[in-house]
């Protein structure tokens, strides 16, 4: 137990110094993860043993249970795809899973404390969301119990349909939220601010969160939430599964060639598709495409740009596509003159900056630009 304590006094100190180095511990490399095994991991001061065929990990937030690919919380259970495994006698299991239920994170050989935010003294107990990416969030989070409306654009999960709508993402009802006697109300980047000064006058609180940009935004944003709803632990725990389950996905693709991709949201008059600013051309990247558009940030695009950059595939909504179709101007297209195009019936999983985007989002991709591949993933997610 003394050796323990001086562990830990040493990982704390460690800190304060922003970094421990994992050179001369003991790793091993497999399926493109770093695994490290339980004796090293003493060694840094985390608090992880092996009871029967069930490993816990103490945390500074509460404890976690891995079994069976799951990461157990109160809450919620999340998959993860680096099993834990033994060599020579001794339990391995994945390093970036467990410094991410740790709140720290690797860099450069360096484990290093993640930032997050403070704990609220008193989490909300009744929550509207006027945002489909929050309330996915939530849902993700365990924390639907606390949810008492949402907009009419939430639906996902189907579950949701269980909670009741309070008008849409731009027009909420001021009525209808008010007879739901929230505590809190949570919304993202379009709120407008007259209404926040309105509830605010009322005494509910408003949280306004900037909508997520790219993917470190979204693992930050999915953290915040967390800490704010009182799900800190389903919100390390989803952050290790969503990181785990695309490190698996790009050691999968590693090998692949690397099509180039156009994403049609809109086309015709005006042509839009996601620039290289935005998360989307980052799960073009995750999936092992190269979106033409990465050059431009924003949305717009130009007919010259498309047939100048000439993409391999085309992806889109069944509209997008059949405008493209029945335009004369894009079937000089590579794309459109080999039958390299593809219709995405619901292409929120890649439009909303949420936990689904970086695993169905990344999949249904992956089906599109590597299907051989995309088998290998198949009910992994």
């Amino acid at each position: 137990m003394s050796k323990l304590i001086i562990y830990f006094l040493l990982f704390i100190s460690s800190y304060s110094m922003n970094y421990i180095n994992i050179s001369g511990l003991d790793t091993q490399s497999k399926n493109g993860s770093l695994f490290m095994s339980i004796n090293s991991f003493h060694k840094i001061g985390i608090d992880l043993n092996k009871s029967k065929n069930t490993f816990i990990l103490n945390t500074d937030i509460g404890k976690y249970s891995l079994k069976g690919g799951k990461i157990i919380t109160s809450h919620r259970e999340y998959t993860y795809l680096s099993e834990p495994f033994v060599s020579q006698g001794k339990d391995y299991l994945p390093l970036e899973v467990i410094l991410e239920l740790s709140g720290a994170h690797l860099e450069n050989n360096k484990i290093v404390r993640s930032i997050e935010t403070k704990n609220p003294n008193n989490p909300p107990k009744r929550v509207i969301s006027l945002s489909p990416g929050i309330t996915e969030k939530i849902f993700a989070l365990g924390g639907e119990d606390i949810l008492v409306g949402r907009t009419s654009f939430a639906a996902y999960p189907k579950e949701v349909e269980n909670i009741d709508v309070v008008g849409t993402m731009f027009e909420p009802n001021l009525e209808i939220m008010l007879d739901k006697d929230p505590d809190m109300v949570i919304a993202e980047t379009h709120f407008r601010e007259k209404l926040m000064t309105t509830l605010n006058s009322l005494g509910i609180e408003i949280t306004k969160y900037h909508t997520p940009a790219n993917i470190p935004e979204i693992h930050k944003s999915i953290v915040d939430l967390g800490i704010l709803l009182g799900r800190h632990l389903e919100a390390r725990g989803l952050n290790a599964s969503l990181k785990d389950k695309v490190n698996y996905t790009k050691y999968i693709l590693r090998d692949q060639e690397i099509p180039r991709i156009y994403y049609v949201l809109g086309s015709g008059k005006t042509d839009i598709t996601p620039g290289g600013d935005t998360f989307i051309n980052s799960l073009v990247e995750l999936a092992g495409g190269e979106n033409i558009a990465k050059e431009k940030n924003g949305w717009r695009y130009s007919l010259e740009e498309l047939i100048l950059n000439n993409p391999d595939i085309i992806f889109g909504s069944q509209r997008s596509i059949d405008n493209m179709l029945m335009e004369e101007n894009y079937s000089f297209l590579t794309a459109i003159k080999n039958k390299k195009y593809y219709i995405i019936n619901d292409d929120s999983i890649f439009n909303l900056p949420g936990p689904r985007a970086l695993t169905e989002g990344i999949y249904e991709m992956v089906k599109i630009f590597h299907p051989e591949s995309a088998k290998k993933l198949k009910n992994k997610y």
